[in-house]
């Protein structure tokens, strides 16, 4: 074969490969507009119940919360990867001082799971406000 050929055959297997890496490079990032806004409905709705009187209520949202953060995580991620694991791939989403409040209200989640933390209506509502900044971050 003349090398003319070779040559244009390569680069066009070159320019295919490029093209089918940004397609799917592309498409990963990409969170369904239907899925954003169900999420972030959900968020909204949960505002309520971080101001409630009853402490069950406020550990229930926190809970509910940090399960959103971890499904748009794994939107982001395209994986099914805990919330834990998918807060370590996005440090760099996120500002030192956001990610650290991320992975604080996080170990609030995981304290009110695992020791019946009791949280407060300031505490619920600030980390409601940590959550909610950053799952919009998230789903950008």
């Amino acid at each position: 074969m003349d090398t003319t050929v070779i040559l244009g055959i390569t680069v066009m297997i070159l320019l295919l490969i490029i093209i089918l890496f940004a397609a799917v490079y592309l498409s990963s990032k990409r969170i369904d507009a239907t899925k954003r806004a169900e999420i972030l409905n959900k968020v909204d709705e949960l505002k309520m119940a971080t101001g409630s009187l009853e402490g069950s209520v406020r550990r229930d949202a926190i809970v509910k919360l940090d399960n959103l953060l971890s499904k748009s995580l794994q939107l982001k991620y395209n994986n099914t990867s805990t919330c834990g694991d998918n807060l370590k791939k996005a440090k760099d989403l996120f500002s030192r001082k956001d990610y650290d409040n991320l992975w604080s209200v996080h170990k609030v989640r995981n304290n009110i799971v695992h020791n019946d933390y009791e949280i407060s209506e300031a505490e619920a509502q600030e980390a409601y406000s940590v959550y909610k900044s950053n799952i919009i971050k998230i789903l950008k």
